[in-house]
């Protein structure tokens, strides 16, 4: 991942000098890259070079920043920790964090356009998948049914149509992304692959909110607070212990009918189930 980081490093050098880049420098730095990781761990299970998804990793990693710095405004979450350190409202202003946000958004785009490690047509597919499962088929709907639900309106099927827009979104782009790369055409296959992952990571982050410390997840607790709609509204720690656990065996199965060499991204997911 070093060559990734100095490649984002090498991105923001080459973007205007002022106070949003200094900001989103600041909002990007600490990220654990997950969404990255799965994007270079299908690939090599393709046989390609990690590095030929680095482009499309920035740009997915620009719109996930952007998506936190948006989640902890005031407006919305009103959380003043990220990463372990102030949310960018705080160590900035509300005003800088939105701007930051909105740039960020921009940028990836720009990154995808720009980039000559790609192909018109694999650049066109990529901004197609951006542009859905950022939007209204992925993490902006969700984002709507988050805040416009609270945990009286939550059912199983509600509690998936959150989960699979808001946090699944960006999985299913991650999945996709070296499927456009290697110009495979098996995309409800991948899209559903990038489902199972967001079920397990975002009832993984419901299950830490309670169970894990502010430090050790290095963001505020605030489901609770905000009266959030989350999968502990449906089931005790114990009961959702277990759905994750059905869940990783089930994506296990599923893994079983890829058409690359898992092992990679199996390595990936040992380390998500042992967060």
């Amino acid at each position: 991942m070093n060559n990734f980081e100095k490649h984002v490093e090498r991105y923001f050098s080459s973007l205007r000098p002022c106070e949003i880049t200094e900001a989103e420098k600041y909002a990007i730095d600490g990220g654990k890259r997950f969404r990255p990781r799965i994007i270079f761990a299908i690939l090599k299970g393709m046989g390609i070079d990690e590095e030929k998804g680095y482009d499309a990793a920035l740009a997915l990693e620009l719109i996930q920043t952007f998506s936190l710095i948006h989640d902890d405004l005031p407006c919305m979450d009103d959380d003043d920790m990220r990463r372990g350190k102030p949310s960018l409202h705080k160590a900035f202003r509300e005003d800088i964090a939105l701007l930051t946000g909105d740039e960020m958004l921009n940028d990836a785009y720009r990154v995808i356009s720009e980039s000559e490690q790609y192909d018109d047509s694999v650049k066109v597919n990529l901004i197609r998948a951006l542009s859905k499962y950022v939007g209204l088929d992925g993490m902006i709907y969700g984002q709507l049914l988050d805040v416009t639900n609270d945990s009286s309106s939550i059912n199983e099927e509600k509690l998936f149509e959150i989960q699979d827009n808001k946090t699944g979104g960006l999985f299913k782009i991650s999945c996709l992304f070296p499927m456009y790369i290697n110009k495979v055409n098996r995309e409800e296959y991948y899209t559903k692959l990038g489902t199972y992952i967001g079920q397990i990571f975002q009832n993984q982050d419901d299950l830490f909110d309670i169970i894990k410390s502010e430090a050790e997840m290095g963001k505020n607790h605030s489901d609770e607070k905000n009266d959030k709609g989350t999968a502990l509204v449906l089931y005790s720690v114990d009961e959702l212990k277990k759905v994750i656990d059905d869940e990783f065996e089930q994506l296990d199965n599923y893994l079983l009918d890829a058409d690359f060499d898992t092992t990679y991204l199996k390595e990936l997911l040992l380390k998500l189930k042992e967060r």
